[in-house]
């Protein structure tokens, strides 16, 4: 959706105990006994009956502060999601608590009444927050500090808001990042990227935050190299926070694998870019994640054993119950890893992470790396073309004679396809030939998943012992049969290896 503001936020939420130490902190601006001013704002949030705008990351709300006319406003996320802290915003005084799409001006209200059609808007929740604000000074910019309390309710339904959000007023944005990465180091603040918005239209289904896979970047007409880090590393760090919430609030397998899917592509592109503008700060950040990703590592393979375990031999036995020792000590295992998956994606150390790399995204860091800039003006398309094939000639050169290398030389060929599988990913869309580049990526992760059934099978083997399921009597047998089984499947991918390395070696390059 086209708009005339964004805003650029990060929120946090906190106790009460850490809302009282942010609001005297020097870091934010405050001082021990300092106070500031509240104000009661009540906002009521409009959708269809059945939530076509909110499906659309759409939000319609009607604020009422005291006596003012009510204030109606729009947001919404940018069609890239490049950048997770920032969102379209409109606002206007209405003379009404129904909101007038007309407000926001001919070209938003005809594209909010396309989407709409003749359904009719309706109350769906509303939220009761007290506000006291402080603007800052950080370098160069301006920066509105809010301290919210309150509470969402969408009919007998409540859910506690405790938060501090920083919105950058004017001035430079990497230092709205700077200062929330320095505040996290300080207090007791934990990152939030889902909105009011969010929240309450999942109380008013009573769900839970659910994975969110990958999309594609967006780049702008003509970008060049330049543009492509923003928006493919940005893509990547979106990626990553969107899936937060989902791991906090729920057991969902595909939270802790989209992580670590989006910390791997983060991986792949910091390296696909340094390769051209080598930069220590591109070193930096993906070490950090492969830090991350490598820590829920454990989590990730309980489920894809699980996973395996259920789909395979407990599903073919006879008797499943002879696998209850072993999913009995894997549901333990599991329970005490999601524990520190939480524990790891809520430290301090992630955090500022995910809001340094931001900063080092906004401000274009890799401009002050040593080199020539000229490379920074070439277009994406000729970057990307070049890069595919230069990927897709490392797979070539490490495949060579594939079935007969072993487990080790395998592996890395399945890393080189993946890196390809990524850079197809990240530029197909520049492509006119899209069915093509899907076709290609259907391939290459098939190729993908057949070189991954000897790793399948010794990660089983080290869960297995890890569990002590080999040594104890009672489990021994069903950890032979998993183990036998999972045999079978690298018996069967081995079977059709040859077939699927000369379906890829066949494949026209979509992007030549």
């Amino acid at each position: 959706m086209s708009g005339i503001h964004r805003e650029l936020e990060i929120k946090f939420s906190t106790d009460l105990a850490g809302l009282k130490e942010a609001l005297e902190a020097p870091a934010l601006g405050g001082a021990p006994g300092k106070r500031i001013g509240s104000r009661s704002l009540v906002s009521t949030y409009f959708d269809t009956p059945d939530h076509i705008l909110n499906e659309r990351r759409i939000a319609v709300r009607v604020r009422r502060v005291g006596r003012a006319a009510p204030l109606v406003g729009l947001k919404w996320l940018p069609t890239s999601r490049g950048d997770a802290f920032s969102r379209g915003e409109v606002e206007a005084r209405g003379p009404g608590i129904m909101p007038d799409l007309a407000l926001f001006g001919e070209e938003i209200a005809t594209e909010l009444g396309e989407i709409i059609g003749d359904r009719p808007l309706e109350p769906q929740f509303e939220t009761r927050i007290k506000r006291r604000t402080r603007l800052v000074s950080a370098g160069t910019a301006q920066i509105e500090i809010a301290f919210d309390e309150g509470e969402i309710v969408a009919g007998d339904r409540r859910a506690r808001v405790i938060e501090v959000e920083l919105e950058l007023k004017s001035g430079d944005a990497s230092e709205l990042y700077d200062l929330a990465a320095r505040a996290v180091q300080a207090l007791p603040l934990r990152l939030d990227v889902t909105s009011k918005s969010e929240r309450g239209f999942r109380l008013v289904g009573g769900a839970v935050a659910a994975p969110v896979k990958a999309r594609d970047p967006i780049f702008p007409p003509g970008a060049t190299f330049d543009d492509a880090i923003g928006s493919v590393v940005g893509n990547t760090l979106a990626h990553f926070l969107a899936n937060l919430a989902s791991l906090r609030e729920s057991d969902d397998p595909e939270s802790i694998h989209q992580l670590r899917v989006a910390l791997r592509r983060m991986r792949s592109a910091l390296g696909m870019f340094n390769r051209l503008r080598p930069s220590a700060e591109f070193d930096a950040f993906r070490a950090e994640a492969k830090r991350i990703a490598t820590a829920l590592g454990p989590a990730r393979e309980c489920d894809a054993f699980g996973d395996l375990l259920a789909a395979g031999p407990r599903r073919a036995s006879a008797d499943g119950a002879v696998f209850g020792g072993i999913e009995s000590a894997l549901s333990a295992r599991r329970e005490a890893l999601y524990a520190e998956a939480r524990q790891l994606i809520d430290a301090k150390e992630t955090t500022v992470f995910s809001l340094r790399l931001q900063a080092f995204l906004t401000r274009r860091g890799w401009r002050n790396a040593p080199g020539e800039l000229a490379s920074l003006t070439t277009p994406v398309t000729q970057f990307s073309s070049e890069t595919l094939e230069r990927l897709r000639k490392r797979v070539l050169k490490r495949g060579k004679k594939l079935v007969m290398l072993p487990d080790a030389e395998r592996h890395k060929v399945r890393i080189a396809l993946k890196n390809l599988r990524y850079a197809a990913e990240f530029f197909g869309g520049l492509y006119e030939d899209s069915g093509g580049c899907r076709s290609y990526i259907r391939t290459v992760a098939r190729l993908q998943d057949i070189l991954g059934a000897h790793n399948d099978a010794a990660g089983a083997q080290m869960l297995l012992d890890g569990l002590g399921a080999r040594a104890e009597p009672g489990t021994a047998f069903a950890a032979g049969v998993v183990l036998g089984w999972c045999e079978r499947d690298a018996e069967v991918a081995d079977a059709e290896l040859g077939e699927a390395w000369r379906r890829f070696k066949r494949l026209d390059p979509f992007w030549r």
